[in-house]
C-alpha cells in the first residue's frame, strides 16, 4: 500500500467536514469568537500539547531509521516553540488552568496508551490526525475567510496555515506511509481505527472547547 494516508483521509472526510461546520470554526474564521471561549480552548490546548509532545518523542523512539526517529523528536521540540509563542501572544496575563477537560484527558490518554501499547504503525496513524486536521483546518480558514487584516486569531490561523507547519505535515504522512506499505492487513485495520478514532477526538476536542466542558461532578 503506497498511499495509505490517502485511503484513510478519504474515508474520514466526513469528520474533517463536520469540523469545518462546528461553530467554533466558523466564528474563528470570522473572528468573532467570544474571548472567554477562545482561552478556555488555549488553556486545553496548551495541556493537551504538553502530552503531546511526550506521546512524539515516544514514536520517534519507536521507528527503525534514525531519520524518521530525529523527525519525532524536532517535532516534539518544535511544539514547545510554537506552544510558547502562542501563549505570549494569547494568554497575556492570564494564569494557565492544570486541570483537563474530560475531552482532553480522554484523547491524551488514549494516545499515550496506543504509543505505550501498540505497535508502531498504529502509533502513527493515531497522532497523525493532529497534523494533517489541523493543516486543513488551517488552509480552510485562510481560503474562505474576508477578514484577515482585523482578525484578533490570525497569528493562530497562520500558524497551522503555513508553509512551515505544512512541510512538517508532509513528513509525518510520509513516514507514516512509509511503514503502512508493509504491514499486514490486520495492522493496518487497526491503523485505520486509531486514525479514525483520532479524526473524532479532534472533532470533540473543538466541540469542549466551544461548550467549555467541565467535569460534571
Amino acid at each position: 500500500m503506497q498511499d495509505w494516508y490517502k485511503l484513510a483521509r478519504q474515508r474520514t472526510d466526513h469528520i474533517l467536514e463536520a469540523i469545518k461546520q462546528q461553530p467554533f470554526i466558523k466564528e474563528l474564521m470570522n473572528g468573532t469568537l467570544p474571548s472567554d471561549i477562545f482561552q478556555f480552548y488555549i488553556h486545553q490546548d496548551a495541556m493537551y500539547l504538553a502530552a503531546y509532545k511526550k506521546v512524539l518523542a515516544s514514536v520517534g523512539v519507536k521507528c527503525e531509521y534514525e531519520d524518521d526517529t530525529q523527525f519525532f523528536l524536532d517535532s516534539a521540540t518544535g511544539i514547545i516553540h510554537v506552544e510558547n509563542a502562542l501563549h505570549q501572544i494569547f494568554l497575556k496575563e492570564n494564569q494557565l488552568v492544570h486541570e483537563p477537560s474530560p475531552t482532553c484527558e480522554l484523547y491524551t490518554s488514549y494516545l499515550s496508551r496506543i504509543v505505550a501499547n501498540h505497535s508502531l504503525e498504529e502509533a502513527l496513524a493515531a497522532v497523525l490526525p493532529c497534523f494533517t486536521i489541523y493543516k486543513e483546518i488551517g488552509d480552510y480558514i485562510q481560503a474562505n475567510q474576508t477578514n484577515k487584516e482585523n482578525n484578533p486569531f490570525q497569528d493562530w490561523i497562520d500558524t497551522y496555515g503555513g508553509e512551515e507547519f505544512a512541510s512538517s505535515v508532509n513528513n509525518a504522512i510520509a513516514i507514516t506511509n512509509k511503514y503502512a506499505a508493509n504491514a499486514s492487513e490486520e495492522v493496518l485495520a487497526k491503523m485505520e481505527t486509531a486514525f479514525t478514532k483520532a479524526s473524532k477526538l479532534e472533532w470533540m476536542f473543538w466541540n469542549s472547547a466551544y461548550t467549555k466542558e467541565a467535569w460534571k461532578i
